[in-house]
């Protein structure tokens, strides 16, 4: 007789802790190791990551904030193009394959001020051969040379454009007319032959002109990248090289300085050189670059004991061209890298956000932006869930919340946990999802008709919500589930803010728990979702517009009309076009204890205000059409099924301020990355910890790294660690998986 599988206790259902349980139950004979057990607050899984279609506003859907998946995500893609191939839907249901569920994109808007004055700028990114999450990567030289590509391209696009004003300008079109008529008695159409003649001409010495310079300024950038390489490679002194990088930097300074204040195209030439140059000198210098097995590799810890900007600062960059500009500014608004949510504190690890910055801008494969085709619960976590009770239907536990954590009496283990029994179900398994045009959704509040009747009328009643900690609400019941009876391992899948409330006495008995919440922070986020009733072009925008770097704090703009086929609205209401706003919310002066029930409820008001303001002094640059000449906003634009008169039409626009600590964004702020724990180094014996901000090797709130991380702690509790693949080049994920291998 074979022994019992291992019983294993899941707290939460965020994107890291499901990665663990969907990988492990991938296994051969799964259910002879293992017996998964999810306990999940409220009705809906995805932490941070979770959405809601609302039933009674035209089933839209409701997310934590704007959720946008990269190029560069292998490990996410990988997983879920593997959930979609397992996936039992129709081959004509929505989102029944990958290829329905995300619509991608290959350029981003970044806002700049210049002169107090908003300009846009549209930057494409190139794209890698390859597919998605196929584990092909490019190879540290590679990285190196699309930085040097990066450089040139700035410098000929200004070539290009300053090429084209010469040929444009209005002196040159006198000129060519005054000798024109010095041949006196040609016709009309003479002349014009003439003329094209000469700007035929004229445009074909410009372009070998523009073709001159390009052939000498390539061969220069790429000599200097691999006398770079080769220098490392051979562990040679690489002093002349800085030179070099300081020489070109100078040269072109000397071509564009004077321009950079007054043209567009010669501010981002220099941006790009400055911006470039200053990445290979500082890489250089502080050793970001090394060699292991006779290869280059890059070290990111090394500098991590600096911010970002400063970091770039401290090797040259211009603070005024450079570090505040868009392309450094987009690594602190996409993470949310403000302390306490104030724009005026921008805190971010050097290291950690350069290795983000490059996985961004030159590793991407197919598109740079995926959206997703539905909120993400639906596009994400709806499939995982599928998948998972289909192999195990009785696996989730919704409405327990963990209310403690307690260790042993030698302080080695966990011993038990408590959990709080929200609701009283009418049957043993909720069924969380309903079904909106043939997919499955989870809902934006409990379906009511599974709870007991009593109970289901005063959550309505009293409008409770409860995934918020300062719910004015008691849980039906306790349940104390009781280590080597219910539970062999536990898998602490909370956010980082959750653990001195549910976890004391890991921190009193441990002091790597101390000392990583000292060290580390998280902040809270607010967020904008509006459905309006006139198409991309009544709007007078793209319809596919992509917006960061503006104004904080709500610094980022997106539409998502390729969700819109999934909501259900009257017809009467249909909306044309609906776009998400996000960016950083400030702390408040006094966060309360959680009994003060209110709060929540105050700080929704304070959002609303933000918005107020925000329509009032900013949207009008992103959707011009919406104002009239007097700058007044177009109320009756915004879809609202209520029909309300002017100003009242606000409430239409769904607001969120994540303040719960399960809500708050986890930053990667200097000097922490060292204290996050590993999965298996809790030092707790069954206690195993998984999410964004464990250490992972990538260390920084997103969705490529939440899913590190849960294959990492997939591997500490497999018995073959070797045949869970993560794919990777970066050396430190690399040492965190070979701690977790067997030989």
């Amino acid at each position: 007789m074979g022994s019992k599988p291992r019983r294993i206790a899941v707290l939460g259902g965020g994107l890291s802790a499901m990665t663990s349980v969907y990988t492990l139950m991938q296994e051969p004979n799964w259910e002879e190791k293992y017996d998964i057990t999810v306990y999940q607050l409220g009705w809906r899984i995805g932490g941070k990551g979770a959405s809601g279609v609302n039933p009674e506003i035209g089933y839209r859907i409701e997310e934590h904030g704007l959720h946008l998946w990269m190029g560069f995500y292998e490990n996410a893609f990988k997983m879920i193009k593997d959930v979609y191939k397992n996936l039992d839907r129709p081959k004509d249901a929505p989102m029944s394959t990958f290829e329905k569920a995300f619509s991608k994109q290959d350029y981003f808007i970044f806002t700049e001020n210049v002169n107090n004055k908003w300009v846009d700028w549209k930057v494409p990114f190139p794209a890698l051969p390859g597919k998605v999450g196929d584990g092909q990567l490019p190879s540290v030289e590679e990285i190196l040379e699309a930085i040097s590509d990066f450089i040139i391209h700035h410098i000929v696009g200004w070539l290009e454009d300053h090429l084209s004003h010469i040929k444009n300008k209005s002196w040159l079109q006198k000129i060519v007319d005054f000798f024109i008529k010095l041949f006196g008695g040609k016709s009309d159409a003479e002349v014009q032959k003439i003329k094209d003649r000469f700007f035929h001409h004229l445009e074909e010495e410009l372009d070998a002109l523009d073709d001159e310079i390009i052939a000498k300024i390539q061969p220069l950038f790429s000599k200097v990248v691999k006398r770079m390489t080769e220098k490392l490679k051979n562990d040679e002194d690489v002093s002349d090289v800085l030179e070099s990088w300081r020489k070109i930097k100078n040269w072109i300074w000397d071509l564009l300085g004077d321009l950079v204040e007054e043209n567009d195209t010669a501010r981002r030439a220099w941006l790009a050189v400055d911006f470039g140059t200053t990445l290979f000198t500082g890489m250089l210098k502080d050793k970001v670059l090394t060699v292991q097995d006779g290869k280059l590799h890059f070290d990111f810890d090394v500098i991590n004991d600096i911010d970002y900007g400063d970091w770039l600062q401290k090797h040259g960059a211009s603070e005024e061209h450079t570090v505040g500009s868009p392309i450094v500014r987009a690594m602190y608004d996409g993470p949310f890298a403000f302390l306490k949510g104030n724009p005026h504190t921008p805190n971010v690890e050097a290291g950690t956000i350069l290795n983000i910055f490059l996985r961004l801008g030159f590793t991407c494969k197919e598109n740079i932006v995926w959206r997703m085709d539905a909120g993400m619960g639906d596009t994400i976590f709806g499939p995982i869930y599928e998948d998972l009770v289909r192999k195990k239907p009785d696996m989730f536990k919704f409405f327990h919340a963990v209310r403690d954590i307690t260790l042993t009496e030698d302080n080695s283990a966990i011993d038990k946990v408590v959990i709080g029994k929200q609701v009283t179900l009418k049957e043993d398994n909720y069924n969380p999802l309903v079904n909106v045009k043939g997919l499955d959704c989870w809902p934006s509040r409990p379906m009511y008709d599974q709870i007991d009747d009593k109970e289901a009328k005063e959550l309505q009643d009293r409008n409770i919500n409860l995934e918020s900690s300062w719910t004015d609400w008691e849980d039906r019941d306790t349940i104390i589930l009781n280590k080597d009876e219910d539970f062999d391992e536990v898998i602490f899948g909370f956010s980082l803010a959750t653990i001195p409330h549910v976890a004391s006495e890991l921190i009193d008995a441990n002091d790597d728990w101390y000392t990583m919440l000292q060290k580390m922070r998280t902040v809270q986020t607010q967020a904008y979702q509006y459905w309006f009733n006139k198409d991309a072009k009544g709007l007078g925008i793209e319809e596919d517009k992509l917006q960061s770097t503006y104004v904080e704090p709500v610094d980022t703009f997106c539409a998502m009309n390729q969700v819109l086929d999934k909501e259900d609205w009257p017809k009467e209401h249909d909306p044309k076009y609906v776009a998400y706003s996000c960016g950083v919310f400030q702390d408040a002066e006094y966060i309360p204890p959680f009994n003060v029930h209110d709060f929540p409820e105050k700080e929704q008001e304070r959002v609303k205000e933000n918005l107020k303001e925000y329509i009032d002094k900013y949207l009008q640059h992103l959707i011009p059409n919406l104002y009239n000449e007097k700058g007044e906003f177009d109320w009756d634009a915004l879809v609202d099924l209520q029909n309300g008169k002017g100003e009242e039409r606000i409430s239409s626009i769904y607001t969120r301020v994540n303040i719960d600590p399960s809500e708050r964004y986890v930053l990667s702020v200097v000097d922490s990355s060292k204290y996050r724990l590993k999965t298996n180094q809790t030092g707790f014996s069954n206690l195993y910890v998984t999410g964004d901000w464990i250490q992972n090797g990538m260390n920084a709130g997103f969705v490529e790294g939440a899913v590190i991380s849960g294959l990492l702690t997939a591997k500490a509790l497999s018995d073959q660690p070797n045949n869970i693949e993560i794919i990777t080049d970066n050396w430190t994920i690399r040492s965190l998986e070979k701690e977790l291998e067997i030989d």
